[in-house]
């Protein structure tokens, strides 16, 4: 099982959404506003100095093979899509050593 992370501009939550239900993807959860500083781009801090903030998800795939459909279709809207730097996504993962949800949970 992985996690993925993702973070990006808030407006595009809609377009975020919708990649993930493209993919089947039907467990994440979404931070509705995460204040960021990236490599690219002026820092998000939603301040008068520094407006704006950014949305983050957090996503549990179970399915190897949905994983990587939903990576190439992260980097093809970062590559294809994004109108400019500001609206790269950042995107990562790491594997789940344990996961439950309500009584899923089995004492391992």
């Amino acid at each position: 099982m992985e996690m993925v992370y993702i973070t990006g501009k808030v407006s595009l939550r809609r377009k975020i959404i919708e990649m993930l239900e493209d993919s089947k993807i039907r467990d994440y959860q979404i931070l509705d506003h995460a204040v960021v500083k990236n490599k690219i781009g002026p820092p998000r801090f939603d301040t008068e100095i520094w407006p704006g903030y950014n949305i983050a998800f957090l996503i549990q795939v179970s399915e190897e093979e949905k994983v990587g459909q939903l990576l190439d279709r992260l980097k093809r809207f970062n590559v294809d899509e994004a109108y400019n730097e500001t609206e790269l996504l950042t995107v990562c993962t790491w594997s789940l050593n344990n996961y439950f949800y309500g009584q899923d949970y089995q004492g391992h």
